[in-house]
């Protein structure tokens, strides 16, 4: 007890609890002259609301001074009989003029466009006139003046949970009109009538919001509900009053579910181009692996067409050989004058003692071999059997 005594602070004896902010009436209603209902429907309180019920007040203002002068008139024109005939009569038709002006406005009726009135006799409802100027005596009144414009009324809901657990702020804008305006004013006052809608639209706003999924409920925003105005207005028609549309303007999940929805698109994203630049780079290197078969092929193409042109010009050269053998040897023993020659003026060559067609048959059949054995060499006419060794040339 005395820890919590120390831990709370001294409340000021007497203080009353801070009170509640009372909710936003939308919907209101005035008590204003007949004569003054066209200006009252169109001119908003402090608040910036415009009044849907009018308690009507003096249907006309009656002259009361011309009612009084007429009134003394009369009487002056019916008590002095020693006046003048004439002037008697004439005082009397003034009085009587004087009267049907006073109370001339009282029997006129204005209702004005955009509005229905509400007609009494003997205290009780008799029936509902639509705009125009109406003659009625003053004795059967006008109790209500209502309008008969869609009236908007918002309808804001907060931490109303999905069917998934997540709380969003939600709030939908209600269309309606009064139909039966006796049923109406009758039934339920205007600032009455704010309360109960409210009421009715929440519960039916989050009955329909517990049925939907979190990642559902921003699809929502900007739509007009059908079960939703169907909702609404099934509680609300006991009052007259009619449910056009209801729409949802404003669908807000809590910031961190939307940061978390934000970074899941993102992902998304992010994968989606991944997958496209990897798709790419699997045609790029299909493109390449097509290219490399393409060119093996056509270079194993261009082998065996070099081949195939090797072996003609091989089988030409063997059948002009076979056809012309003294020709081949002609070739051969130009060839053999011309690495002899070649020899003979190079001074750093090698000298051969013994027979020097040796040294050009070695050059020659190396040349020969290098080549792909162009021709099969000849025996020599008159080869030497005898071999010298070879002597270093002497400087």
């Amino acid at each position: 007890m005395v820890d919590q005594a120390m831990a709370e602070p001294d409340a000021p004896t007497g203080t009353p609890p801070p009170a509640t902010p009372a909710p936003y009436v939308q919907l209101t209603q005035v008590r204003i002259p007949l004569d003054q209902a066209a200006v009252a429907f169109e001119t908003p309180d402090s608040g910036g609301r415009l009044p849907i019920v009018l308690l009507a007040g003096a249907r006309g203002a009656v002259l009361r001074e011309a009612l009084l002068l007429g009134l003394i008139l009369i009487f002056v024109g019916a008590v002095f009989t020693g006046l003048n005939p004439q002037i008697r009569a004439g005082l009397a038709i003034v009085g009587v003029l004087l009267l049907i002006v006073a109370v001339f406005r009282s029997f006129f009726v204005r209702v004005p466009e955009g509005a229905r009135a509400l007609v009494l006799r003997r205290g009780r409802y008799d029936r509902t006139i639509g705009p125009g100027v109406y003659v009625m005596p003053p004795w059967v009144p006008v109790s209500h003046l209502v309008t008969a414009r869609e009236i908007p009324f918002d309808v804001p809901a907060a931490e109303i949970p999905t069917a998934d657990g997540v709380r969003a702020d939600v709030d939908i804008l209600i269309t309606f009109a009064i139909e039966e305006p006796h049923r109406f004013v009758f039934s339920i006052s205007a600032q009455d009538f704010d309360e109960v809608c409210q009421a009715m639209s929440q519960d039916a706003l989050r009955r329909m919001i517990r049925g939907i999924r979190s990642d559902e409920i921003l699809d929502l925003a900007g739509t007009a509900s059908e079960e939703l105005r169907g909702s609404i207005a099934a509680g609300l028609s006991t009052y007259g009053v009619q449910v056009r549309r209801v729409v949802l303007t404003h669908v807000r999940p809590p910031v961190p579910y939307l940061a978390s929805i934000e970074g899941r698109r993102i992902a998304v994203i992010q994968r989606a181009e991944e997958e496209e630049r990897l798709a790419l780079e699997q045609c790029r290197q299909a493109g390449r692996e097509t290219l490399d078969r393409q060119r093996v092929s056509a270079h194993r193409e261009i082998v065996e067409i070099e081949a195939a042109n090797e072996h003609v010009r091989l089988e030409r050269l063997a059948s002009r050989l076979e056809a012309y053998p003294e020709a081949a040897r002609w070739d051969f023993e130009s060839d053999r004058l011309g690495v002899a020659r070649a020899l003979a003026a190079n001074s750093r060559a090698m000298l051969q003692v013994s027979d020097p067609s040796r040294i050009a048959d070695a050059l020659v059949f190396r040349d020969l071999e290098d080549s792909g054995q162009r021709a099969t060499p000849p025996t020599p006419s008159a080869p030497s059997a005898q071999r010298d060794d070879a002597l270093p040339a002497q400087p």
